[in-house]
């Protein structure tokens, strides 16, 4: 039956943090079945807007089809 649903992913939370001068991104995923979150990857861009299309590209990778974009308050 090819009209299956595709298995759920889990979720990918993608984290925007502001800086004096750059924007961190980062993100954690959660699998199914798990009880703790895996940290991923993070990157230092100057803008905003570059630090939200690099969350969306790792989750697009990753095979997630939605994420949960999560901005930090400023350090």
């Amino acid at each position: 039956m090819g009209d299956e649903e595709p298995k759920s992913r889990g979720k990918f939370i993608g984290f925007v943090e502001r800086y004096d001068y750059a924007w961190r991104a980062s993100f954690r995923t959660l699998q199914p079945g798990e009880v703790f979150s895996r940290e991923g990857e993070s990157e230092v861009f100057a803008k905003e807007a570059d630090a939200v299309k690099w969350l969306h590209t790792q989750a697009s990778q990753l095979g997630f089809a939605s994420i949960d974009i999560r901005r930090k308050a400023d350090t």
